[in-house]
Formats: C-alpha cells, structure tokens, sequence
C-alpha cells in the first residue's frame, strides 16, 4: 500500500524525494490517487493525484470525513457509505466503483481499493488506499452498451431478416422477422438447424455462392426461394458479408435477407405486360411511335420501324431522324409541320390518304398525335399512332352506296315498314306510307297504330303485338289482314307482317312490314260472290234440265226395243223433238244467267 501523500522535508534523503517525484508521475501517468483515512479523528488525507482527479487545488489540512463523502456524487453516496461500514463491521475487502463531483462540477467514475490497518486488539485505526480514474474506460464501456442496446433494438424491429450463421452453415442467430419468414414460432425451433434446409432446392446453388463468397471475405447477393417451416414458398433477397473476431479470422456469416415475394409477382406480371404489348403493337399494322423534340426516334413498333426503313433505305433504330427527305419535299414538311403542332403542344388527329409505296395500294390512315409532358409539365417528346382505316373506309363506302340502294327501294316500294314500341307507337316508317296510306312521315309518326285499325280489328291487333313479344329476336309472325285507315278517310285492306326486333339494339322495336291489298281482297271477293251464284244457277238449272233429258233417254230406249208400230214411233219421235227443242231453251236460259254473273272483265275474250 502507497504511504500517505506528505510535503518533501527538507532533511529528507534525495533517495526519498526521488521515490515522491516518481509517485507522483505514477499517478498522474495512471490517473491514480491515494489517500488514508484516521478512523480516531474522522480525517481524511489526499495525495496530489487524488486533487488532480477532483479538479481542486492541494490542501495541506486533513480533509474532514463528511467532506471526503461530499464529493462522492449523490446517487452514489449511501453506496460508499454503507460499503465503509460493511468493510469495517464484516471485514470484507475494501472494493468499490463510484462516481465522484469534482469541483467544477464534472462527473468521474473511480475504482477503490483499500486495506484496514488494526491494532494489537484488531481494532480498526487507518485505512489506506487508493483509487483510478475510470471515467473514459466506464464511459466506454456504457457507450459500448447503449450501442448494443440501440443495435439490438434496431435488429429486434428491423422488418428484414438478419441472421448470423456458422462457416458450417447452422443458425446461429435470427431477429424476429427473420423467424417471422422461416415461420419458426420461437427461435429454439430454428437456432442450431442447417439453413440449407429451408432453400428451394432448385436455388441452393445462389444461397451456397454467396456464403462461400463471405467465408472468402468478399460481400455479394443473391435471389432465392424458400420453404417455411410451415411450407409456404417465398423469394428472398439477400446479401451476404463475413464476422471477423479481433484478430481479424472470419468466423461466421451475417445477411440481411429481405421478402421480395411481392416484388417478383410484380416483376413477372411487368414482362407478362410487357411481352403482350410487345406482341399486341408489333401485331399490328398500325404504326406506333414517338420522337424527341429534336424529331429523333425514341420508341416504335415493328411496323412504322419497316416504313421508316423503306424510306431510309437502311435498317431504322432509335435515334433516327424522322424527318426524312428522300420522300420528297412534300412529305418532309407536311411531316414537319404534324411534328411541330404536336410538339407545341397541339393535340390533333389527321387523315391521310396515299398510294402506298410499299404495297401500290391505295392506303387511308387516321394518324393521331399528343404530346408527352414530364412531372412539370414540359413538354419532352411526342406519341404518335397511325391506324389503318382502308378496310373501314372501303366498307363505309360499301355501307353508303347500300343505304342508298336500300333508301331508293323502300322509298319506291309497295310495301311500308314501321318500327313500334309494344303499345303501338311508331318510331320510324319508311317513305312509302306517303304513297299506300296517305300521311307524310312526319303525320304516321305521330299515330298510334290503334288510332288508324278498324274498331272491329282492335282486339285481333292487340293479341298480335302480345304474341309477338314472346317470339326469340328475329322471329315472325305469320302475316294476317286487317282494314286500316287511309288519310282520305277511306278504309284500305293491308297485309301485315309483325317481326320482334326489341332487344336489337339498333333496332329497338317492332318491324311492322305491310302493304295494301285492298284490291286483291275485293277481287277475290268478288270472284267468291260470282262462284256462289253459278253454284246458284247450276243447283236450280241442272233440276229444269233432269226432266226433259230424262223424257229424250226413255224415249231412244224405247225405239230401240223396235216393239213401236210405225204410228208409235213417228208419236215418240215428235215427243223426242219437243223434249230436244225443251232442253236448247233451258241451256240458253243458264247461257243468258251466267253472262249476268260474270263482269265483262272475266267474260271477255283475248
């Protein structure tokens, strides 16, 4: 044990004072001070390294007990206090850390030790000990701490997996999301096992470069796939570096692997995407592109890239020009001023119609342009999209000359059509009711189909519409009769067609089709009324005719017999001449009645 600090006396050997300088440097080169305690008087001595520690200024008077306690920091003091007691009471070594308030108001943490001097009745009389400077060591020690309470706080909620595994590959260590991942439901269950076992086997290859790359001190990542302890299937990411101990001999791996599970859908849903755009635009005869501000190419699809080929004369690629001259003048700037009204901000659509250079056919393209703005709003680029329109014009021509084939023949023809709601309102008639019934187009419209039917064929037209709604689209029903109003007041026989079209949507009701035949109908029933009379004549004629038919035929037989005298025969013949002259009157009495029935029309000859 050191010796109490004591002022150099002058009478002392050089040897002494030597031994003091050197204590001196000791202390202050260790941070170290010493001091002895006199239990008789309460007092307390310091040597200087015990006031370079507390920052004060040496006092050649003995420290008073309490004061020597006052400078222990308070929160430590009972501490020290009670520790004294227990040395004192139970003997145990002196062995305590604290910390001290120094005079500018500084905290350092200090280690004592000291030993117990007692007298021949082993009563304690002086202690003596000393004490180090801690501060930097113990504020190491607690930064270290606070280090690894925050790093291990930081692993303890870090989303990503982070794992420490032996050269060997066995876990060694796992955060919770990592055992989260590997669906371990505490760590024992993973701790110890082989991480290789959790790799899809088809990987294994990726897991096992990257852990032989951190063996060899080298950091690398790879992508693979798991298999959870619970058998769910997940694509991780990881990056794999080597744990060195402090000779620098790398002795375990640590990865930060993450869930990317997402990530993958999402990238493969991004190339399915992209691979069906790529062969929906490049499957098209529509031309798809976009250019610069400087009219250089940036994107385009196979088929505009074969046209601006064919007019380069050289495989096109992005970057080209897309004003190109060897198409002549008029096809440069007209191009030119499409590109710029884009680029100025224009948005707009053009037709053009040209003979194709590349087919000698006669082409129509709807060409559309827009610009493209980045996020503030500056204009970067222009899209452009050439859609082929010849088929659709070829057929709109088609469709045209049609209409027109079809207007011409309903305008001009017999029949009428209308379109009717189920309750007989009409939404479209044809031309041709002017010429059958009358009204204009404007005036049937206007109708309803009851204000124009013969009251007595209201009740036959209600059940046709009813009937009618119940057929599939397109089904008809078989054409009927019925008398219909003509605008002059007069009733008209028409013969009408009733067809569901309701559920077409350019339709969007019921095809009436009917035209007049009122003619036909007083014809034919003209000819049933004359068929009746000469039923008439022929039923009452054919009895006048009987009799004297009768007489002739028994008289012929009778002749025939040749029983008849001379006289007899001559009687019956006169008979036979009567009953003959009879019968003549009644033929030209049926001739003369039938002449009467028949109109001169069907009676006349060619």
């Amino acid at each position: 044990m050191n010796p109490p600090s004591k002022k150099p006396n002058p009478t002392a050997s050089q040897s002494e004072l030597n031994y003091q300088r050197i204590l001196r440097e000791m202390e202050s080169l260790g941070k170290l001070g010493h001091w002895e305690i006199n239990l008789a008087n309460a007092t307390v001595h310091w040597s200087k390294g015990v006031y370079d520690i507390l920052e004060m200024e040496p006092n050649d008077l003995p420290v008073s007990l309490e004061l020597g306690y006052h400078s222990v920091h308070p929160e430590d003091r009972n501490k020290a206090k009670q520790h004294m007691e227990d040395v004192l009471a139970k003997g145990i070594p002196y062995n305590l850390e604290c910390r001290l308030v120094t005079a500018n108001g500084g905290i350092k943490y200090i280690h004592s030790r000291a030993e117990v001097i007692r007298n021949d009745h082993g009563i304690p009389t002086d202690i003596v000990g000393i004490f180090q400077d801690i501060t930097e060591k113990t504020e190491s020690i607690l930064h270290l701490k606070q280090q690894e309470i925050r790093l291990s706080s930081i692993l303890q909620s870090e989303p990503e997996c982070v794992k420490v595994v032996s050269p060997d590959g066995f876990l060694i260590e796992m955060n919770p999301a990592g055992l989260s991942m590997i669906e371990a439901d505490c760590p024992e269950e993973a701790i110890g096992q082989k991480v290789e076992s959790l790799i899809e086997p088809a990987d294994l290859k990726f897991y096992q470069t990257i852990h032989e790359n951190a063996l060899k001190g080298i950091k690398s990542s790879a992508r693979f796939r798991i298999i959870g302890m619970k058998g769910t299937q997940r694509w991780m990411e990881s990056t794999a570096v080597p744990l060195t101990d402090q000779t620098g001999n790398i002795v375990s791996v640590l990865s930060l692997t993450r869930d990317i599970s997402e990530k993958v859908a999402n990238e493969e849903k991004l190339i399915r995407i992209k691979r069906n755009q790529e062969a929906l635009i490049n499957g098209t005869s529509d031309l798809i592109w976009s250019i610069d501000t400087n009219f250089c190419l940036v994107a385009a699809n196979k088929s505009f890239l074969d046209v601006l080929s064919y007019l380069l004369q050289v495989p096109a690629k992005e970057g080209d020009n897309v004003l190109v001259k060897t198409a002549g003048e008029e096809f440069y700037f007209k191009w030119k001023e499409y590109y710029e009204r884009g680029l100025s901000g224009e948005t707009f659509t053009s037709y053009e119609n040209f003979i194709s250079p590349i087919t000698n056919e006669e082409e129509h393209r709807e060409v559309y342009f827009k610009p493209i703005r980045n996020v503030d709003d500056k204009i970067t680029g222009l899209a452009c999209f050439s859609k082929d329109i010849s088929t659709l014009m070829k057929k709109s021509k088609e469709l045209l000359l049609n209409e027109k084939r079809f207007r011409a023949l309903v305008e001009n023809g017999t029949d009428v059509i209308m379109i009717l709601s189920p309750r007989g309102q009409g939404k479209y008639v044809s031309p041709s009711i002017t010429k059958v019934m009358g009204y204009t187009e404007e005036e049937a419209i206007q109708l309803n189909l009851f204000d124009v039917i013969h009251p007595d064929d209201t009740p036959k037209i209600k059940k046709r519409l009813f009937e009618v709604l119940a057929l599939p689209l397109g089904a008809s029903l078989q054409s009927e009769t019925f008398r219909a109003k003509h605008k002059d007041g007069s009733w008209r026989i028409v013969e009408s067609t009733l067809t569901n079209m309701l559920s077409d949507e350019t339709i969007g009701g019921i095809v009436d089709n009917f035209h007049d035949v009122t003619e036909r109908e007083t014809h034919m029933e003209a000819i049933q009324i004359q068929n009746q009379k000469l039923k008439n004549i022929a039923w009452t004629q054919s009895h006048v005719v009987r009799s004297p038919l009768a007489r002739i035929m028994g008289i012929i037989e009778l002749i025939r017999t040749r029983s008849l005298t001379k006289e007899e025969e001559e009687k019956s013949l006169g008979y036979l001449l009567d009953s003959a002259n009879e019968l003549d009157d009644v033929i030209g009495d049926i001739v003369r009645k039938s002449q009467e029935v028949i109109p001169p029309e069907f009676n006349s000859k060619p």
